[in-house]
C-alpha cells in the first residue's frame, strides 16, 4: 500500500504533509514524536490530538461502570415481588414497537 502525502482531506486540521526520502525507512525518534519537535529531513513525525487522550480517559471511566447496577435490579425485584410494580402496558407496547422500528419511543 503506498500513501500519497500530496493528498490532503477538506476537514484535516493538520496541513503538514508527511515526507521520507526515497529508500530510507524512518521512523520517528522518541523526543521528536513526544516533544512535538520538528525532526531533520527524511524522517517521519506523528502527534496523537487531544482526542485519544479523551478517548482513553472515558476508556478507562467506562471500565469502572458496572456492567448491571444491582442496587436497581434489587429494587426492581422487590417491588415485583411485592406487587407494587404497575407497570403502564401502553407504555411497554410502544417501547417494542420503538425498539423493532429503531426508532426512540
Amino acid at each position: 500500500m503506498k500513501i500519497d502525502p500530496t493528498i490532503q482531506f477538506p476537514n484535516d486540521p493538520q496541513s503538514d504533509r508527511v515526507t521520507n526520502a526515497p529508500g530510507k525507512a524512518a521512523l520517528p525518534s522518541r523526543s521528536a514524536a513526544s516533544a512535538g519537535a520538528s525532526s531533520p529531513a527524511g524522517e517521519d513525525t506523528f502527534s496523537l490530538s487531544s482526542t485519544h487522550d479523551q478517548v482513553q480517559s472515558l476508556t478507562a471511566s467506562l471500565a469502572s461502570v458496572p456492567e448491571v447496577r444491582t442496587h436497581l435490579v434489587a429494587a426492581l425485584q422487590q417491588r415485583v415481588n411485592s406487587g407494587t410494580y404497575q407497570p403502564d402496558s401502553g407504555k411497554v407496547a410502544d417501547a417494542i414497537l420503538a425498539d423493532q422500528s429503531g426508532r426512540k419511543p
